[in-house]
């Protein structure tokens, strides 16, 4: 694990495009598994200030969505689809052919989620994972529990969770999850993971200590061989 202190939001987010960038300029048509949240927004804006520069980049980029909160009202703004749309999505030109999702408002959540697992299993392992870190530790919507699935998969959202951020604020919270599983995320070639805002001290010195339990699923990023922690030092 590689962990790397920036002074900064700005900081962070520019290692986090540095990284990324490399990656996509060895292989153009990599596989780029997209989260929602602050904490990678900074990554997204690079990437797009990039793409403005030099309009060919990203051209052959394929795009996968890490995960969707469930039982949202009809039309709610609070899904994971819209915050990547708008961050990077549309701004990057991913062309639809280029770009696999769940919708957040599915009437088929199992089915979806079996489908989403089906593209991985196609057109995988993922070449970049994008992750933050829930103050509970869960990475994508893999909550702590005795048992973590691997698959693609609909998902019990923990307390902690619902009790969190804006999440708290909506009048129709999220019921449930749909999530990429913690075994599509360990076969990645190479996963980025950002800590950035409030709430985050406590989870990230959690993560520091080299032990893996599912109760702390971010833990089980310590068996994977290829892991960057970008680390906004104001949260630590």
């Amino acid at each position: 694990m590689n962990i790397h202190y920036l002074p900064d939001f700005e900081t962070m987010s520019r290692k986090g495009f540095e990284l990324v960038k490399n990656e996509i300029d060895r292989k153009p048509n990599l596989l780029f598994c997209v989260a929602s949240g602050g904490s990678p927004s900074g990554l997204y804006s690079q990437l797009v200030a990039e793409k403005a520069k030099n309009p060919s980049f990203c051209n052959q980029l394929r795009v996968i969505k890490l995960d969707e909160w469930g039982g949202l009202e009809e039309g709610s703004t609070f899904t994971s689809e819209l915050d990547v749309q708008t961050k990077f999505v549309q701004p990057m030109g991913i062309s639809s052919d280029r770009y696999w999702t769940i919708d957040p408002f599915t009437a088929d959540p199992e089915g979806d989620c079996r489908q989403m697992e089906g593209v991985i299993q196609r057109e995988g392992p993922l070449d970049i994972c994008i992750l933050g870190i829930g103050v509970n530790g869960h990475i994508a919507l893999n909550e702590p529990g005795e048992v973590l699935k691997l698959e693609f998969h609909v998902c019990q959202l923990a307390e902690s969770t619902l009790n969190n951020g804006m999440i708290k604020s909506l009048k129709q919270p999220p019921t449930f999850g749909m999530t990429m599983g913690v075994g599509n995320i360990l076969q990645s070639k190479k996963i980025l993971i950002f800590i950035a805002g409030s709430g985050k001290k406590e989870a990230f010195e959690r993560l520091l200590k080299p032990e893996v339990n599912t109760q702390f699923p971010a833990s089980l990023l310590w068996l994977h061989p290829n892991v960057d922690v970008l680390v906004d030092e104001r949260v630590v």
